[in-house]
């Protein structure tokens, strides 16, 4: 498979994944990545991370207007990152870069919590990919460490 094609279909998934949670982009990675060659890992990391930016980025304008999301304690959890994000932005920005990175809190609730206070939208899109670069690295590495150690 050419790189391009490669870059695409990570890209994708990684859009789609952003928008709709239960497409998960990190089984997605450590498949490519136990089946691409090394060479392949930084345009893996880098299509991952750009495509799912681009679908936080839409979440984030979802965020903006009036998202409900169903349950009470998603709702809840909602409203309490909206207040942290709104009342500590210098917080808000650590969450954000700390989710992005950990998955936790879940990565698609702080997005649309910093929609909807307005967060800077550049900070968010530098916090979130710095983030989702890190957490990518590692996932994406991890096959090939361990086909290396064994």
């Amino acid at each position: 498979m050419s790189l391009l094609a490669v870059w695409l279909a990570t890209a994708g998934v990684a859009v789609a994944s952003a928008i709709i949670p239960v497409i998960n982009i990190e089984i997605y990675l450590l498949g490519a990545a136990a089946l691409a060659p090394q060479a392949m890992a930084v345009p893996l990391v880098l299509a991952a991370t750009i495509g799912q930016m681009i679908g936080k980025v839409v979440m984030y304008f979802a965020g903006t207007g009036a998202v409900k999301l169903p349950g009470k304690r998603l709702q809840a959890a909602l409203d309490g990152m909206h207040v942290t994000l709104r009342d500590r932005p210098r917080s808000g920005g650590a969450l954000v870069f700390a989710s992005a990175a950990s998955g936790f809190p879940p990565f698609f609730i702080v997005t649309v919590a910093a929609g909807a206070a307005r967060m800077n939208l550049a900070a968010f899109v530098v916090l979130g990919f710095l983030g989702r670069l890190v957490r990518f690295a590692v996932i994406v590495a991890v096959p090939h460490l361990a086909r290396d150690l064994f």
